[in-house]
């Protein structure tokens, strides 16, 4: 019972962190391989910030309002950044 608690807890804990933030730092995970993530993210606003951790991801600054419906419908899914899935910064 308790590891059922404990699993529960951490379930949680891992979808907070994946919420994304109504403006700030977020990933862009393509659900479709070959997408242009990042034509997209700048199209609708967004600043690239780093390359994700996980392949054909990024790392964007922007308003999830302006990214979210635009980029699901191009095949990308926003989500919040946790450092774990973050990667490098992007030289300028």
């Amino acid at each position: 019972m308790v590891i059922v608690q404990i699993a529960g807890v951490a379930a949680v804990l891992a979808g907070l962190a994946i919420i994304p933030p109504k403006q700030g730092n977020m990933l862009l995970l393509p659900l479709l391989p070959h997408r242009l993530v990042a034509a997209a993210a700048i199209r609708h606003g967004a600043t690239i910030v780093a390359r994700g951790r996980l392949p054909g991801s990024l790392v964007v600054r922007g308003r999830f309002a302006a990214l979210a419906g635009p980029m699901i419908g191009d095949g990308v899914l926003v989500i919040g950044a946790p450092a774990l899935l973050c990667g490098e910064a992007v030289p300028a």
